[in-house]
C-alpha cells in the first residue's frame, strides 16, 4: 500500500512514524496515535481499498482508534501502521490451511486490501475451496456488489 501512495501521503506518514507515533498530540492522544495518523494511515491509505463502489459517507478513521491501544499496541506493534511487530508477526497459520476439510469460500473485491495474490494461496491451500473475486468491489464486497455478493454466497450455499 506504502507504494501504491502519492509520495506526499508516504512522506506525511513516514515522517510521522520517525518521530514515534506516541506520546505526541494532545493529552488524550499521547497513549494512541494522533488523529493526524490516524487521518493519513487509516483514511488516506486504507479508505480506497475499503470501498470502490459505494463508499461510506460516515466513514472516520478516527473511528477506528475507538479501542484497547495496549492491546493494538502488542498485536500489531508501535512502529505504524504499515509495519506489523507485534505478536501478530508471529501468527501464521497458512501451513494449517490444508487441515481444513468443510466447505469454504473466499470473497474478495478486485480492488481489495487484500491482496488477490494472498486469496489465491489461501484458495490453493484449502481443498476444494472455492475463490471469488468481485469486480469494482473494494475489501467491503457486501456493500460495494450487494447482488453479486448474495450470488456468490447464495450459489457456495447451493453447491453451484
Amino acid at each position: 500500500m506504502l507504494a501504491k501512495m502519492t509520495p506526499e501521503l508516504r512522506g506525511r506518514i513516514e515522517a510521522m512514524e520517525k518521530a514515534g507515533l506516541y506520546g505526541h498530540g494532545k493529552e488524550y492522544e499521547k497513549s494512541r496515535y494522533e488523529s493526524k495518523y490516524m487521518a493519513a494511515a487509516w483514511g488516506e491509505g486504507y479508505f480506497p481499498y475499503l470501498y470502490r463502489r459505494h463508499p461510506d459517507p460516515n466513514y472516520d478513521p478516527s473511528d477506528s482508534g475507538k479501542m484497547s491501544w495496549d492491546l493494538y499496541r502488542e498485536m500489531w506493534g508501535s512502529h505504524g501502521e504499515f509495519v506489523v511487530d507485534g505478536n501478530l508477526s508471529s501468527v501464521e497459520y497458512a501451513d494449517r490451511l490444508r487441515s481444513l476439510h468443510v466447505p469454504t469460500l473466499i470473497l474478495l473485491g478486485d480492488h481489495d486490501e487484500c491482496e488477490p495474490a494472498i486469496a489465491q494461496d489461501m484458495q490453493k491451500c484449502i481443498p476444494g475451496s472455492k475463490l471469488v473475486m468481485l469486480p469494482q468491489s473494494g475489501h467491503m464486497t457486501f456493500v460495494d456488489q450487494p447482488t453479486l455478493f448474495l450470488k456468490a454466497v447464495e450459489g457456495f450455499l447451493a453447491g453451484t
